[in-house]
């Protein structure tokens, strides 16, 4: 890293300076594929202002000079209760950048979950992270794919798997079919949005050219890798129920997790069965848009399910402080997506450990000014909601 990317990512003091840098390197509809919500997106919205709406009740009067925000998810240990979830493109928005979360979210003590499009393998990237390495499918509609997905994690000595459900269809994020960031890149606007962003034109897209092309997804079949060319093969089940993740928790021997949950009656179906962990989760505002903010639906959830289930969240956590309410609310951690990718974009692998060095922190800072040294001191009585 040269030293003015060095004091560039130095100077980013918060998330939202690191969206801005990435907003200036990527090409507008990319910057847009990581940014934007499904439809109005009222649910995007609401996901954030919804943290916002929950306050802390300050105490006072506590030695906190010793304070740990770590936490143990799963039987793992981790420096903080933040874990990298699944995130699109990623290895688009900065050269080899799976590989750059995966160095980072190591580096940093916490989980980094590589997805069913992934450009880097997970064989590669289990000696990185260890145990802290979590792998997400969507339920995949050829159930071959399926069977090869499972196959290749246990190859992989990976622990936690977690299934998608949230979206059987892709949701109606009009914005692409505008700016034509998809697979193909057949829409000429991308290509002057391309030639307008220099940094990633050179040091992401050429590059790969250079090294022999566009990236193929590195887990899936032979002959069935070309994700911009050829998407079928990806294709999500839009008949997957809930009798087939109890045939998936039969297969799956180790960490159960499934994400996309937002209302009680589907968590208590999910821990029925036999689920070791759920994320509530509304896809970020990028599937159904109007569904109901996460931070809403999870004291109800938790309430529901835990401790039976290990209940995670995720959607429109940019600060230490939110990630305390979720914590205080009953959740063990909270999934961060936007949050790293904009690091990633704005300076690779320096980029990703400068958003969790912010996390980590906010995060210590929170608890002192709560007045708690540790998670476990959190509760709801620490908050107005």
């Amino acid at each position: 890293m040269n030293r003015r990317m060095k004091t560039t990512l130095a100077r980013a003091l918060n998330i939202d300076d690191l969206a801005a840098i990435a907003k200036r390197r990527l090409p507008a509809g990319l910057y847009e594929f990581i940014d934007r919500g499904a439809e109005d997106e009222v649910t995007m919205r609401e996901n954030a202002a919804s943290i916002k709406r929950v306050f802390f009740r300050q105490r006072v009067g506590v030695d906190v000079s010793q304070r740990d925000p770590s936490t143990t998810v799963f039987g793992v240990r981790q420096s903080m209760p933040l874990a990298i979830g699944v995130t699109g493109l990623s290895g688009m928005l900065a050269y080899d950048g799976e590989r750059s979360l995966a160095r980072a979210a190591a580096a940093a003590g916490v989980p980094y979950t590589v997805g069913t499009s992934n450009f880097a393998a997970l064989a590669d990237l289990k000696p990185i992270c260890g145990d802290l390495l979590w792998r997400q499918i969507y339920p995949p509609k050829r159930r071959d794919i399926l069977e090869h997905h499972l196959a290749v994690t246990r190859a992989a000595g990976v622990r936690v798997m977690v299934v998608t459900m949230d979206s059987p269809v892709a949701g109606n994020r009009e914005y692409m079919r505008r700016n034509g960031f998809m697979p193909g890149f057949k829409n000429a606007r991308t290509w002057r949005e391309i030639m307008a962003a220099p940094h990633w034109m050179f040091g992401t897209l050429f590059r790969y050219m250079l090294d022999g092309g566009l990236p193929e997804i590195a887990d899936f079949p032979e002959g069935e890798r070309r994700f911009f060319q050829n998407p079928a093969p990806h294709a999500t089940a839009d008949d997957f129920t809930w009798d087939e993740l109890r045939d998936l928790r039969r297969k799956w021997s180790d960490v159960l997790v499934v994400k996309g949950i937002s209302s009680v009656e589907d968590a208590r179906i999910a821990a029925d069965c036999g689920v070791d962990g759920l994320i509530v989760s509304n896809h970020g505002g990028r599937s159904l848009d109007g569904c109901v903010p996460s931070m809403g639906a999870l004291p109800r959830i938790v309430d529901a399910v835990a401790p039976r289930v290990t209940v995670l969240v995720d959607g429109g956590f940019k600060r230490g402080a939110d990630i305390l309410k979720a914590i205080a609310m009953g959740a063990s951690s909270v999934m961060i997506g936007r949050a790293t990718v904009f690091g990633l974009a704005a300076g690779g692998e320096a980029g990703v450990g400068r958003a969790l060095e912010i996390f980590h922190e906010e995060l210590r800072r929170a608890l002192a000014l709560v007045g708690r040294r540790n998670l476990a001191e959190l509760s709801r009585d620490d908050l107005e909601f």
